[in-house]
């Protein structure tokens, strides 16, 4: 198994037919979706058949997993992701600076950073495949993202007219731009701290805190 899978759907679950699931079945469509994917073929060319053919399984039984295709998909861009880092006790800045990060420790994926690059190709089609990438693959991470915002709000470090979700968006779009807009490498998390301190220097809600 490539070692950058490493979250495949629970084993043990029962498929919607009512057996329990096969986790390497699991691993093997999940492999099979993203070297399809990694190796050119196009959200539209994609099929459930081409998958089961990859993976070696019967088409019934990457049906039994998934309904369609687009929950396929975000499966096996989810079995990339890594997970949140560990905040509690950090001081704000700290938190951020590790959430932001995270999005270049995510980018050093190249396999993930094609699949996300060919995601933003598909948002003028198909703008509901990219809402479904955000309330499933990355909503864990912006839930962290606003809670470590909203606390914030709460101290009095930042002003209480904050907007969380405009704030999430100034931290995380300069790290995504540069990695999957611009594809310029990011080495270190002296970028990731830049971000947050211009950030921090216009909504803290005391000059010099």
């Amino acid at each position: 198994m490539p070692p950058h899978v490493h979250r495949a759907a629970a084993p043990g679950h029962p498929s919607r037919g009512g057996r329990r699931r096969d986790p390497a079945a699991d691993r093997a469509i999940l492999e099979a979706a993203l070297a399809l994917l990694g190796e050119g073929c196009s959200f539209a060319d994609l099929s459930m058949d081409l998958v089961a053919q990859r993976a070696g399984v019967a088409r019934a039984t990457v049906y039994r997993r998934w309904r369609n295709k687009e929950e396929l998909v975000l499966a096996a861009l989810g079995s990339l992701d890594l997970p949140v880092p560990h905040l509690e006790g950090l001081p704000l800045r700290d938190k951020l600076v590790a959430l932001v990060d995270q999005i270049r420790h995510r980018g050093q994926d190249t396999l993930l950073h094609r699949l996300l690059a060919g995601l933003v190709g598909e948002a003028a089609r198909r703008p509901h495949l990219v809402e479904r990438f955000e309330e499933t693959v990355v909503a864990q991470r912006r839930r962290a993202f606003e809670q470590a915002l909203s606390e914030g709000v709460e101290s009095g470090e930042l002003r209480a007219d904050l907007d969380v979700d405009q704030a999430i968006e100034m931290l995380t779009g300069p790290m995504l731009s540069r990695l999957i807009l611009r594809q310029r490498p990011v080495d270190s998390a002296a970028f990731a701290e830049s971000v947050v301190d211009m950030f921090l220097n216009g909504t803290r809600s005391r000059p010099g805190r």
